[in-house]
């Protein structure tokens, strides 16, 4: 089992780092109403219909129906795998990572 990410390591990071903050490094976005909404990034449109959820720490696309939280995002965009994704965003909130 080398290799394991633990799950406490895991909620660390989600707990500690804001959706908005990470997305907004590679979309812009407008706050609406407690919502943030913007241009999807993963298909073409002229009409924003990307919407991030600071509350649930969420992101969803009514285009493409793309969804899913901080670490799915950066899988998708940055094409990473799941524990690449958690060791990105633990060195960005200061969380280490067991070896």
């Amino acid at each position: 089992m080398a290799g394991l990410i633990p799950e406490g390591t895991i909620q660390q990071v989600a707990e500690r780092v804001d959706i908005v903050e990470v997305i907004s490094q590679y979309v812009p976005l407008r706050q609406t109403g407690k919502n943030y909404r913007g241009l999807c990034p993963f298909h073409t449109e002229k009409t924003p219909s990307f919407t991030v959820s600071p509350d649930k720490q969420i992101f969803y696309c009514f285009g493409c129906r793309a969804g899913g939280n901080v670490f799915n995002f950066l899988m998708r965009y940055e094409r990473l795998s799941y524990p690449d994704a958690v060791r990105v965003l633990a060195e960005r909130v200061g969380v280490a990572v067991p070896t």
